[in-house]
């Protein structure tokens, strides 16, 4: 006969069991949801070139490195993020400061130190504790920057929120966000939207405020007033011009230019360890096998890119009328860059024969070479507005349509024969231009046309 009593504490203990053993799995889950890293790096991260992820279970501490490639954080990062020649996208969070040169940031996670971008763009929807620094680029800010904002020359919008200041040297400043502290544009025009709020004082050295009369700011100061067509038209003529500046606009973007190239080369680890850390400069040494013609071809575009951007900014009038001229003049254009090209070499000759010409030689070398930067400039700027314009309604920033152009022309010219031929298409064209529009002197038909329309 079965005791009852028994029964019912084996009856007990079985049921024990069984709620226990079910529930295992609820803890088990439980815990990896509390826990989801799954891989831990202790130690720096460094490519030389190709796309580099950064996956939502890897936490990285130190610093994480990418020459020529897109980088993209999912995880955590407990260090420095840097890219060269590449876009950074930061989805996790990244516990140090962001750098790229030449390249772009977007960033949707948090970062809790600086950001700094050299001749590309900073895209904040997330989270950044630091400051935001761009060289020659856009700046879009649509999350929480608890820090400064610095630009250089381009357009800034900003629709979240700034706690400290934002300065910029040239360009346009749209602000429909919240700005903490003060505005300051040397030179350009600040657009206060119906929900902007700017709690200090907005200030335009040479240009214009245009505010909203729902708009709230502290105090509106302008230098010299200019509307934005008077202050384009400038621009167009004269380039940029900052009176409270020390030194002239073009050796401030030339040194800038000249930095990020060297930071770039620097940073490049397929060369040999006896010579990284040398600026592009002074090194000389053969670039061996095919990773020295690959280093060779971006080398050539980051020179060419710093020279048309210089360019750009100086002459940027000429540097379209040269780009319009390739399309609506290619006749002459070809014309004229084809007799250079043929004369050039027994001009040097008929020069050298007498004594009194030969300082004329140095003239004309220096006249072709002129000729073939601003036309180089003006064909990369047109091809990079027209692969923009096919992609996208919007426009673009003049130096990115200039990079773009240097890039594509670049990569094809890195293909053997066919990039010998384009090089030499290239520089004929440039030149042709060049001389076509005696250095974008003589205005294009369409500008013709655009100019004899305003004056009506």
């Amino acid at each position: 006969m079965i005791n009852k009593r028994l029964f019912g504490k084996f009856l007990l203990t079985v049921i024990s069991v069984v709620l226990l053993l079910s529930l295992l799995p609820v803890v088990a889950a439980g815990n990896d949801n509390n826990d989801p890293i799954d891989e831990v790096i202790n130690r720096d991260i460094s490519k030389a070139a190709g796309n580099l992820e950064i996956s939502s279970l890897t936490r990285v501490n130190g610093n994480v490195t990418l020459n020529l490639g897109e980088l993209t954080v999912y995880g955590v990062v407990n260090g420095n993020v840097k890219n060269n020649i590449g876009q950074v996208i930061i989805e996790g969070d990244i516990n140090g400061d962001v750098e790229t040169n030449m390249g772009q940031v977007v960033v949707n996670g948090n970062v809790s130190g600086d950001i700094r971008t050299r001749m590309g763009d900073v895209v904040v929807d997330g989270l950044v504790g630091g400051n935001v620094t761009t060289d020659l680029g856009a700046t879009k800010i649509g999350g929480a920057v608890g820090g400064d904002i610095g630009s250089g020359f381009g357009e800034m919008r900003i629709t979240g929120t700034v706690g400290g200041n934002v300065n910029s040297t040239g360009g346009h400043v749209i602000i429909s966000g919240i700005v903490e502290g003060d505005v300051i544009l040397e030179q350009g025009v600040v657009e206060l939207k119906p929900d902007a709020v700017v709690s200090g004082k907005v200030y335009v050295g040479r240009g214009t405020v245009n505010k909203a009369d729902t708009a709230r700011v502290g105090s509106v100061e302008i230098g010299e007033k200019m509307t934005a067509s008077e202050l384009q038209r400038q621009i167009d003529e004269n380039g940029f011009v900052i009176n409270s500046t020390d030194r002239e606009p073009g050796e401030d973007i030339s040194e800038r230019i000249v930095i990020t190239v060297n930071r770039i080369f620097r940073d490049f680890n397929f060369r040999p360890h006896l010579i990284r850390g040398m600026d592009w400069p002074f090194f000389t040494g053969p670039f061996m096998g095919i990773y020295g013609n690959i280093a060779r071809g971006i080398l050539n575009m980051l020179i060419l890119f710093a020279l048309a951007a210089l360019t750009y900014t100086l002459f940027p009038a000429q540097v379209k009328t040269a780009g319009n001229a390739v399309s609506e003049k290619i006749g002459p254009v070809i014309g004229w860059g084809l007799l250079a090209a043929v004369l050039a070499i027994p001009l040097m000759v008929l020069l050298a024969i007498t004594i009194i010409g030969i300082p004329l030689i140095f003239v004309e070398i220096i006249v072709l070479a002129a000729a073939a930067l601003l036309g180089y400039t003006g064909i990369v700027n047109l091809v990079g507005s027209r692969v923009i314009g096919a992609a996208s309604s919007g426009s673009a920033n003049p130096l990115g349509t200039i990079a773009l152009g240097v890039i594509l022309i670049g990569l094809v010219s890195l293909i053997p024969i066919i990039g010998s031929l384009l090089s030499l298409a290239v520089f004929i064209l440039g030149v042709g231009a060049a001389l076509t529009t005696r250095f974008g002197s003589i205005k294009t038909e369409a500008a013709e046309q655009l100019v004899s329309g305003s004056d009506h």
